[in-house]
């Protein structure tokens, strides 16, 4: 067809989410194009590259015993994947430095998505770093 020569089809499955990591003492947050990037497994595998200093997040089987839960939380899915399994906070804990100068900090980190081996990397290298200020009451001195 001469009359559409130099047009291109325009990918209607290409994903043009961010996959967001966010890393505090106390959880790891994902939001929720993450979920829709890896076709919205119900568990997911975290994988970890000491030397490269990078976290890889990958569908996992059903009854794998490596598997993390990776539903959206019941209060509805406006809301972030939250995941506070021990083992995987342990283990990135070692990686990330979540605290400086006695003051805790929240990284955030943008992920880069391969969607044929259904896999994102993160690089703690990229990380951004924010301050977390104390929530609740401010306790008196003496």
């Amino acid at each position: 067809m001469a009359l559409l020569d130099g047009f291109k089809v325009i990918p209607l499955k290409e994903k043009l989410e961010d996959s967001i990591l966010t890393i505090t003492s106390k959880s790891i947050k994902l939001n929720r194009a993450t979920s829709r990037l890896l076709d919205t497994p119900i568990l997911v595998q975290f994988l970890i590259n000491e030397k490269r200093m990078q976290i890889a997040l990958t569908p996992a089987k059903v009854g794998d015993e490596n598997g993390v839960d990776f539903t959206f939380p019941p209060e509805g899915r406006e809301k972030p994947i939250v995941v506070k399994e021990p083992a995987v906070l342990k283990a990135i804990g070692k990686l990330a430095v979540l605290e400086k100068n006695e003051t805790n900090l929240m990284l955030t980190i943008k992920g880069v998505v391969y969607p044929a081996e259904k896999t994102i990397i993160y690089d703690l290298g990229e990380a951004v770093e924010t301050i977390v200020k104390p929530r609740g009451r401010k306790r008196k001195e003496t």
